[in-house]
């Protein structure tokens, strides 16, 4: 067998290993919406901070505020983060950046749960994008400061084999904006940002009742962020 025939066959492979192994934003959403099956996406004995749950059938569901509407912040991509096979995840209210740091794991070609600890807002991953985001979901005036017009808004339409389309675009205008916000009472943040993890973009993401539903893509120009693009997706 030659070189190119070897090269081939294991790339082959790899995207066939890549098809077949559980996408994690997929594992992820799917955690918190369908809270029967949580018990069996768990890596037994499960620490959270100082207890121990040491088999399925003692497992305490871990409930977001509202699983309908789950806010995602990631750099870059959630792609990106599937490349991984070990992801941190911090959930929080977003006001006080103090929340929970879940830590899961790719076992095999599917995503457990490992452990979970309480974290404060020194220990917070991405604190200086939080605390932007606060502000910006909170002062209209500043948000429209921090967007950059005309803002150019995808529509993007999503296959049953998930490849995705460009069908129509619009362009926003501050006269017409209307103001958006990401932190509330009913709704946490769950940030997919990595220790180190220093990209100068970020895309916030919204799940609505399990299905990707809009993409808000900012990035850093001189350590000030701006929201630059929207996406919307469609089935």
């Amino acid at each position: 067998m030659t070189i190119r025939a070897v090269t081939l066959l294991i790339f082959s492979l790899l995207t066939l290993e890549n098809c077949f192994s559980e996408q994690f934003s997929k594992f992820f959403v799917d955690f918190f919406v369908d809270t029967k099956s949580q018990a069996d996406k768990v890596a037994y004995p499960y620490f959270s901070n100082s207890n121990r749950t040491l088999v399925a059938s003692g497992w305490q569901t871990i409930n977001l505020k509202n699983k309908n509407r789950i806010v995602v912040i990631c750099a870059d991509s959630l792609e990106s983060v599937a490349k991984e096979d070990n992801v941190d995840v911090t959930i929080t209210n977003g006001a006080k950046l103090n929340g929970t740091r879940h830590v899961f794991s790719k076992q095999g070609k599917n995503w457990k749960l490992n452990n979970s600890r309480a974290i404060t807002a020194n220990e917070y991953t991405d604190k200086s994008f939080m605390e932007f985001l606060e502000r910006f979901s909170t002062d209209v005036e500043y948000q429209k400061k921090t967007i950059i017009f005309p803002l150019p808004e995808k529509t993007i339409q999503v296959s049953a084999d998930n490849k995705e389309t460009q069908t129509a675009s619009k362009l926003h205008m501050p006269r017409t904006w209307a103001p958006v916000g990401f932190i509330g009472q009913t709704t946490q943040i769950c940030s997919f940002v990595q220790t180190g993890e220093d990209a100068n973009n970020r895309r916030i993401i919204t799940f609505e009742n399990g299905v990707k539903s809009t993409s808000y893509n900012f990035i850093s120009i001189r350590g000030n962020w701006f929201l630059i693009e929207i996406e919307r997706y469609t089935k």
